[in-house]
């Protein structure tokens, strides 16, 4: 296969596989602890003590919930701005 053949890298897949599966592990784990802060807040408002050394009371509502919205919303909007940045580049070079 010639160089002249073969796809440019902004034509193939595998740049946004390799951004969504990043974003993918950031966003979990990011998502995961905004919610957490958001459960601590949550606490104080209501006035529940966390056992155990545990962060909030009932913290995996709250760490699972934040977690997948995360890992959802994350990947998704860095595709999205990786694929209009993309297309706004190819409209013009023609």
């Amino acid at each position: 296969m010639s160089p002249e053949s073969s796809p440019r890298t902004n034509e193939t897949v595998w740049p946004y596989i390799g951004v969504g599966c990043v974003t993918l592990i950031i966003g979990f784990f990011g998502g995961g602890m905004i919610a957490m802060m958001v459960g601590k807040v949550v606490d104080g408002v209501i006035g529940c003590k966390p056992t155990d050394g545990a962060p909030v009371c009932e913290w995996w509502k709250y760490f699972y919930t934040g977690a997948l919205v995360g890992a959802v919303l994350l990947p998704s909007v860095a595709v999205y701005r990786l694929r209009r940045g993309r297309r706004k580049e190819t409209d013009q070079n023609g």
